[in-house]
């Protein structure tokens, strides 16, 4: 929106230009010849040529109207287009009694099919930058166009069909904005200033209508000046409100309210145009804050459309931290109910920041968000952008585990499971998907007890899948206990080595994972092993080795050890089919020592996974051989024999 009021401003310096060339006209008995002084001072206001081609009509009447067509105004020598602004048809009715006090009221101004180039060099220097129309006007001047410039006013003034572009000398983007209808009315210099706006900014329709204070007070800097607006913007409702005060270099807006959607903002702002770069002060405050309502539709769909034809889960999109070397900041924002865009929430949120030569420090980062609270500090130094350094420190407690899993795309209930989150972690880049791939640091998760509804799950769902293939008992249970679950990710340069610092225990077993998870190229290899705690009773068909959990983030394949898991059921199912546990040395059994949180404990980093010696067969005189035969009963069972 910077660049709309910008346009309003230079378009309504365009309109007193153009007003200033009709008091001009006025004096002068024959309108065609004085086309040259009307250039003349032009020139030496703008220092650009003016150029009427279709020429210049005076038509008499009670009420004089003076038509102007086919106008051009030249552009800065450096500018890409040779005119800044052409207009097909200028008009001006001017009040008839006034001219014999030789004072020039213009009942109404009109505009017809402008199109106006404006742009801005690599330094940032605009072509509409030129001496003050005020200035080359007349010295001794009150208010412009709305009030009086010297012995003029004008009442109404109207643009319509009109076209305006703006491209950024830096980045070579072009804005482009379509006026429909643009229109400003006063009654005298004393009266409150009415306006409107209609048409389209980029692909985003607007609609606006404002109410302002007298524009004599603006002139006389009589402070503060009020400024009302209200409309749609792309169909939403859009609000401003605020108090405009003007004090050396320190441009104020006070009392300020500003609605967009559903959303409200109120607070104050501050913008301070000393040294080389401008320093933006602001504190806000919002009940309800929708993120949908603060997004451009063009730049939504443009967001959409990328992450649709991105195969990563962290956005390649950049992000142009970059324009944090542009200007200063120093912020607090505190929202009770902020929604993002996928509809999640977060609650009593509360930042506060600083931005001081492209290095942004937000010293609080705090929210409610999945039944728990977040805190965190954060500093990004754009100073070097595009490879802008990251350092990130973020603590989450008291987490809901059914929020998380849910979130994730998993559907099933779950009572309890409290979760702790650690994150510190240092980057570089100038996208998500940069910082991601290379980021250094240590990430840890605990989940606390829980009580996990069982039955089939979701076959979509990697998560779903990975937890069946791993517990054998989920889908013939009521219920899962969990004792606990932990991940910890030592990352460096992007890749977490894991060896055995995931893990999770449930009442009848627990497992470990070991592997790895790239984030460079977003693919994980893990494999998870399960243990089933001594004297639980197990049915072969449920039993598997080793649970593989493989290929990109987005969408992992779960596997199972084919060849381990069927070494496993034949040893296993002598076991369970002769009653005995004779192979509790082996791997898939966890040693009995009435601690379940070891798993958990290997994962933190403080235990030893320690397997015990096989123990002793149960009473068979012959051991090896009644394995053997049970090896046979057991796989006919398995195969319905």
């Amino acid at each position: 929106m910077r660049i709309f009021w910008r346009t309003l401003a230079v378009l309504g310096g365009v309109v007193l230009l153009l007003l200033i060339a009709i008091a001009i006209a006025i004096r002068t008995v024959d309108v065609k010849e004085f086309i040259g002084p009307i250039q003349q001072r032009v020139k030496e206001a703008t220092g650009r040529d003016l150029t009427v081609r279709g020429g210049i009509d005076l038509k008499l009447g009670l009420e004089p109207k003076l038509v102007l067509d086919d106008v051009t105004l030249g552009n800065a020598p450096w500018s890409k287009q040779p005119q800044m602004i052409t207009a097909k048809h200028v008009e001006a009715q001017i009040e008839l009694l006034p001219l014999l006090h030789k004072r020039f009221e213009v009942i109404s101004f009109k505009l017809i099919g402008p199109t106006i180039a404006l742009e801005t060099d690599a330094s940032g220097k605009g072509n509409w930058e030129f001496p003050s129309l005020s200035t080359a006007a007349n010295a001794n001047t009150q208010a412009p166009s709305g009030a009086t410039l010297g012995s003029f006013a004008v009442g109404d003034i109207a643009v319509s069909d009109g076209a305006v572009t703006f491209r950024d000398g830096k980045t070579g983007e072009v804005t482009t904005i379509v006026v429909e209808d643009f229109s400003v009315h006063a009654r005298d210099a004393l009266s409150p200033v009415s306006g409107r706006f209609r048409g389209k900014i980029n692909d985003t329709a607007v609609a606006l209508e404002g109410d302002f204070g007298p524009l004599d007070q603006l002139m006389r800097q009589k402070w503060p000046y009020p400024v009302t607006v209200q409309g749609d913007i792309n169909g939403k409702k859009a609000t401003v409100d605020t108090q405009l005060t003007v004090k050396d270099s320190v441009v104020g807006l006070d009392n300020l309210k500003v609605g967009s959607g559903s959303s409200q903002i109120t607070g104050k702002m501050a913008v301070v145009a000393v040294g080389t770069r401008p320093k933006v002060t602001f504190k806000f405050d919002a009940p309800t804050l929708w993120v949908a309502d603060l997004s451009f539709p063009a730049i939504a769909a443009a967001a959409a459309k990328a992450v649709a034809k991105s195969k990563y889960v962290f956005s390649d999109q950049a992000i142009d931290v970059g324009a944090l070397k542009d200007f200063d900041a120093e912020g607090e924002i505190a929202v009770g109910t902020l929604t993002l865009l996928d509809g999640r929430k977060l609650g009593q949120v509360h930042v506060q920041f600083t931005l001081l030569n492209g290095k942004l420090d937000v010293p609080l980062l705090q929210a409610t968000a999945l039944g728990g609270t977040v805190l965190g500090h954060a500093q990004l130094d754009a100073s070097r952008a595009p490879n802008a350094a990251l350092s990130m420190h973020i603590e989450a407690k008291n987490l809901d585990l059914a929020a998380i899993v849910a979130a994730a795309g998993v559907q099933r209930e779950f009572r309890g499971g409290k979760t702790e989150l650690k994150a510190d972690v240092n980057a570089h880049g100038a996208s998500p998907r940069q910082w991601a791939s290379t980021a250094s640091g240590n990430i840890i998760a605990v989940v606390g007890p829980a009580t996990v509804s069982g039955g089939k799950g979701n076959p979509d769902s990697s998560l779903d899948r990975l937890a069946g293939a791993v517990n054998p008992f989920r889908d013939i249970d009521a219920t899962t206990q969990l004792h606990c679950a932990v991940i910890r990710l030592p990352l460096v340069n992007g890749v977490a080595t894991v060896d055995r610092s995931i893990a999770a225990e449930t009442s009848k077993l627990g497992a470990t994972a070991s592997g790895r998870l790239d984030f460079r190229d977003e693919t994980l290899d893990l494999a998870f092993h399960p243990q089933i705690r001594q004297g639980v009773k197990i049915e072969i068909p449920q039993v598997a080795e080793l649970v593989h959990l493989r290929g990109p983030f987005a969408s992992p394949a779960v596997g199972i050890d084919a060849t381990a898991t069927a070494a496993t059921v034949a040893r296993l199912g002598a076991a369970v089919y002769t009653g005995g546990l004779s192979i509790l040395g082996e791997s898939l059994l966890a040693q009995a020592k009435g601690d379940p949180g070891a798993p958990c404990q290997i994962a933190l980093g403080h235990g030893a996974g320690t397997t015990t010696a096989a123990a002793k067969p149960a009473g068979n005189a012959n051991p090896a051989a009644t394995a053997t035969q049970d090896v046979g009963k057991a796989l006919g069972r398995l195969l319905g024999r």
